[in-house]
């Protein structure tokens, strides 16, 4: 038997105004776990939180009946991130992040470094609102047409002998059978699926997986 998913949905603070995407995607069946204010898109997308973690800087503590876990204004890490964390030590393999796209790069970058963290606990996650949709490969990953297009950047460390099937640009276009994308790179964004779905594979490194709406 494989193993058991347990699927977690972190609602972050960043402001999202599109809660028909919030209600169209979120697992309503999965552990629903808000940051600070994503409470309030939580509840405006018809959901009821099971856990809020934040140090409330952003908004007053709310007065709801679930588990709340305050932190310290003063931190090592961010809201998002603890509520990452917490998912992982309950034992959830797969977490999907809503509203953590947001206008502070800084923050938007810190919740991408999250996807590094599950990975390493061969925990399954993606950052997504309706434009975006942030994931990784390591060693094999498939994608479907649910965004109009898709960029590969190295992460981290460079990535040798990656193999795309199935998208218009493919190592072949290069003259190539495999690509070596490293860290600088950016010849391997803009990318799309012309077939039924698009299979990228390497050998070490990995990938960034940025998905996107025009």
């Amino acid at each position: 038997m494989g193993t058991q998913i347990k699927k977690c949905t972190i609602i972050s603070g960043a402001p999202d105004d599109d809660i028909e995407f919030l209600k169209d995607n979120i697992d309503k069946n999965s552990y629903i776990i808000c940051a600070d204010s994503g409470y309030k898109n939580c509840i405006k997308a018809g959901f009821s939180p099971n856990l809020i973690i934040g140090d409330f800087d952003s908004s007053k503590k709310p007065d709801i009946d679930c588990e709340i876990i305050a932190l310290k204004v003063e931190k090592a890490f961010t809201d998002t991130f603890h509520c990452v964390m917490e998912a992982v030590d309950r034992g959830y393999n797969n977490i999907d992040i809503f509203c953590a796209i947001g206008s502070r790069m800084d923050h938007t970058y810190s919740n991408i470094l999250s996807l590094d963290y599950c990975q390493k606990r061969n925990v399954k996650c993606r950052i997504l609102n309706r434009n975006n949709r942030i994931s990784l490969i390591k060693n094999k990953g498939i994608i479907n047409k649910d965004y109009d297009n898709f960029s590969l950047f190295a992460y981290l460390s460079d990535c040798k002998n990656v193999r795309i099937k199935g998208a218009y640009y493919t190592a072949g276009f290069y003259g190539k059978d495999s690509l070596n994308i490293n860290q600088s790179d950016q010849f391997a964004q803009s990318n799309f699926v012309n077939e039924n779905y698009a299979e990228i594979t390497l050998d070490s490194g990995t990938l960034l997986l940025i998905e996107s709406n025009d």
